[in-house]
């Protein structure tokens, strides 16, 4: 097995506070954040279940996954990679609503809706929102097909649910359009909670409410989660940066990979400030440096400086 590099060795060394890796293609982020999970373990006791690993695809979850099982053990570490709370952003925020589910508007068996599932769900309820003042601006002229108008509305849902908008403020807005917006968003949350069903998009504003509304129930988590990682950060929302930063609590123990220069060509959803503004999230004590190499990386700790 090759020995890291003195900047992989930097950022896998790295323990304590947030940190930022900027790295580009070929620069060994996946092997960086494996060898800097096996050095938590090793060298700070970390335990499965406060480990939160975030990746933005299922196949490189499995793959991440796959690689920390491989070097446990080649090292004979007993540790369980099944406890660590290891996935996509939609599967731990699933997860933890399914753990806690008796604080949410969820009942047992609730239905989670696909892309495909929730536009058929709109389209059969496209008659809820028809007399919505000013409802042209969301779903289109009248004259569309009802299956294209109930694309256009989920499009727009779905923004709303990604930025974490609020739906009271929408609601009051002088602009048509934005109340529009505000008033489907209401009567789709009533929908759902009728229906008892969960979207993809709401997975992610449902966990957010759930801690933000359980003051005691986020206390727990933030106590028991030690680290938290996140690849693809330049892919990053709104609904995802704030879930983040409120999981990561006082220890502030997030490190997040991601690519700057990927992060100006997407136009998915995807907030370029999140990784772009990433260090003044903290106090402006902190240090900041930018290492010049194809594997580059911000350490921003309250306590240190690393130097190159």
């Amino acid at each position: 097995m090759a020995s890291p590099n003195k900047y992989q060795q930097q950022a896998i060394a790295h323990h304590e506070g947030p940190l930022l890796i900027i790295a580009g293609p070929g620069s060994g982020k996946t092997y960086t954040l494996v060898e800097r999970i096996i050095n938590l373990i090793n060298q700070h006791g970390a335990v499965a279940d406060r480990l939160l690993v975030v990746t933005f695809t299922e196949k490189a979850a499995q793959e991440l996954k796959t690689r920390i099982s491989n070097r446990i053990l080649e090292l004979e570490i007993d540790f369980n990679v099944n406890e660590m709370y290891l996935g996509t952003f939609h599967s731990i925020c699933l997860r933890i609503l399914e753990e806690h589910r008796e604080f949410t508007r969820l009942k047992r068996s609730f239905v989670l809706m696909d892309q495909f599932d929730q536009q058929y769900f709109l389209y059969q309820n496209l008659r809820e929102f028809k007399d919505i003042e000013g409802i042209e601006h969301i779903q289109g002229e009248n004259k569309l097909p009802a299956w294209v108008k109930s694309e256009n509305l989920m499009s727009w849902l779905n923004k709303a649910s990604e930025e974490a908008l609020d739906v009271e403020v929408l609601c009051q807005s002088p602009d048509i359009a934005i109340k529009a917006l505000g008033d489907s968003y209401r009567i789709y949350q009533t929908l759902l909670s009728k229906n008892n069903a969960l979207d993809f998009s709401c997975i992610q504003l449902e966990t957010y409410i759930l801690l933000r509304e359980n003051p005691s129930l986020l206390g727990e988590l933030q106590e028991k989660l030690d680290y938290l990682m996140v690849d693809e950060y330049q892919d990053t929302n709104t609904i995802q940066e704030k879930l983040l930063f409120l999981l990561m609590g006082q220890k502030k123990n997030l490190c997040v990979v991601g690519d700057d220069d990927q992060a100006l060509y997407r136009f998915r959803g995807a907030t370029v400030r999140n990784i772009l503004e990433f260090p003044q999230n903290f106090p402006s004590g902190a240090d900041s440096d930018l290492l010049e190499h194809p594997f580059r990386f911000y350490l921003n700790t309250l306590d240190q400086r690393i130097v190159g």
